[in-house]
This record gives C-alpha cells, structure tokens and sequence, in this order.
C-alpha cells in the first residue's frame, strides 16, 4: 500500500463582477471616438508574482490592461502603498503587505494587489501531482502509463495517482475527482490540478519535469502504520514561508501492483490488443480527506509554523494485497 508523501494545495478564489453602466446627455462613447479621443472603458492591474509570496530582494514588475486586451504601461502611473513609483517595477524591502495600485491617463484600475513579502525561510523540493483517468476496458491509457515509466526514469519528484472507473477498481472517491474534472473520455491526465499533460504525453514529458525544478516554501512529512485492519497514517506540515491563502491538505491511499487485464489499441507493451497480466500501480483506493483536501488553519500557515494530524481508517475490504 501507498501512502502521498507530498501534496499541492487548491486555492478557490470566488470571482466579483461588478458592471457599471453611466448614462450622459453630454455626448457618447462614439463622439469620443470620431474626435479622436480615447475612450478607457476598463483599467485592469497585473504584476507578474505570485501575490500571496514575494521574497525581499524579488523584482515585482507590473503592468495595466486597458479595455480588457491592450497592455499599455506607458501612459499609466503605478502607486505602492499609495506612493507613485518610477517605472512599472518596484522591489520590497520590508517583511509587510504592499499594496499596489495603478492609474491610466487618470483612470484608476479597477483593483487593488495585495502582496505578502517576507524574507526566504527554509524551502522544499518540489513534487509534481499527476492525477491519470484510466480503465481496464480503455484500450488507449497504456499511451499514459508508459509514458509515466519512462518518467519514473527520468525524476523521483513526480507523485502519481491512476483514478480508475466503470471498472473493478472504481471507488466513491475515484467517481468524485472524476466529477470534478469532468472527464468524458480517457486517457487524460492533470498536472498540479491545473494544467493538462500535452498529448503524445511521451513526447511531452519535459513538461512535467519543469514542474519540479523550483522549490516551495511548504514541506510535508508523513508516517504510515497499516496493519491486517487499520490504516495509521501521521502528518506534519511545515511552512517555511507565510501562505496567505487558503491551503487543503488531501491524503491519499494508493494501491500497486494489481495484476488485471487491460485493453491495450498502442504500440506498447507488445501491442497485443489486450494484456492479460497488465500490472497497475498508484490506483487510488482511498482518501483520508475530502477529495479536494481539508482545510488547514490560516493561523498555522505562517512562517515557521507547524500543522500536525492523525488519520485512522479501516481497510477497505476490496484493497487486494495490504502490503503494497
């Protein structure tokens, strides 16, 4: 049996949309137009860090967009903690929040960025989540699991959990991240939850290894206790770095070597139309969590802070070999 060993966090982040619409007798947008005038109907601020973390000495560098699609810095004015800086750049100094603002040909943006700056703290590797929708009868997923082999050669960063469904090996949890994604066909595989792993994924594995090159601020320690009934599982999070958004922890179980038939319409493996004796690893088997993870305490997501929690968990009845 398989136990995560590290995750990645979701950040929902609900979406306000305000219109406004302002009438005048005075004149209309196309007077503005054919005297020449510019007519600024949206100011938007961008910079290009994550918002939530920027470490003291990291250059932030900001830009507007105009009327949804033009990028246009020239003319604009940018303000931090409402003092004009020169340029569109400015790099922190402080361990504070920095508010920045922006000002187009005086037309203020419509939002504010808020961004957390701290000194770098203690960092950890990087593992990328790669979440594999597979099945025994889906003649095309070998494509994606040789794929993952020759990854396996390639990295130890790259944590994999194959969702299986509408075969032996589908569970409640499987059918929930499946849901999520809403998945209607297979292979695909997800990178990070984020982003799709590029079709032919062999040919794209560089993309995944890109993943892993940077390091994070937060670290993940687990201890594992399986015996004939129960499941044990310990958890420490560790925070190198203050994470002003909301963090999920998700804990996985994962089952290896199940020897099962697979359909198999690939060049791999032989290319035998099926495979008899396919050997399938990372299928997962159960969450400890709610799939999207549980929330962790904004109050221990700070620098230096500690999340600690215990998991127990009978063994499922249809986990086939307890020792894998």
């Amino acid at each position: 049996m398989k136990i995560i060993r590290r995750r990645n966090f979701l950040q929902l982040t609900p979406i306000l949309l305000i219109m406004v619409f302002f009438f005048s007798c005075s004149g209309s947008d196309s007077d503005a137009v054919s005297s020449g005038e510019e007519v600024i109907n949206t100011v938007e601020l961008r910079t290009n860090k994550d918002k939530d973390l920027v470490y003291i000495g990291e250059e932030i560098e900001s830009s507007v967009i105009v009327n949804e699609h033009s990028i246009l810095n020239s003319d604009a004015d940018f303000y931090v903690d409402n003092e004009k800086i020169s340029g569109y750049k400015f790099t922190p100094t402080l361990e504070k929040d920095y508010v920045v603002k922006a000002v187009y040909k005086g037309v203020e943006s419509e939002n504010r960025i808020k961004i957390h700056s701290e000194k770098k703290g203690v960092e950890f590797q990087k593992n990328v989540l790669l979440e594999t929708f597979t099945s025994t009868w889906c003649g095309w997923c070998p494509r994606v699991s040789n794929a993952i082999e020759k990854l396996y050669e390639q990295t130890n960063h790259a944590i994999v959990i194959s969702i299986h469904n509408y075969d032996s090996f589908k569970n409640s949890f499987a059918e929930k991240i499946e849901a999520f994604f809403k998945i209607t066909a297979r292979p695909k595989a997800y990178l990070d939850r984020k982003d799709r792993w590029k079709f032919p994924e062999l040919k794209n594995i560089s993309q995944v290894i890109k993943l892993t090159e940077n390091k994070v601020p937060v670290g993940i320690k687990l201890a594992s206790v399986v015996n004939d009934t129960e499941m044990k599982i310990s958890v420490a999070v560790r925070f190198g770095n203050s994470i002003k958004k909301d963090l999920k922890l998700t804990v996985f179980t994962l089952e290896d070597g199940i020897v099962s038939k697979q359909m198999n319409y690939t060049r791999f493996y032989g290319g035998p139309r099926k495979i008899e004796d396919f050997v399938h690893n990372q299928v997962l088997r159960y969450s400890f969590t709610h799939f999207l993870g549980d929330e962790i305490p904004i109050v221990n997501t700070v620098k230096g802070g500690t999340f600690e929690k215990v998991f127990k968990a009978k063994i499922p009845d249809y986990i086939v070999d307890k020792t894998k």
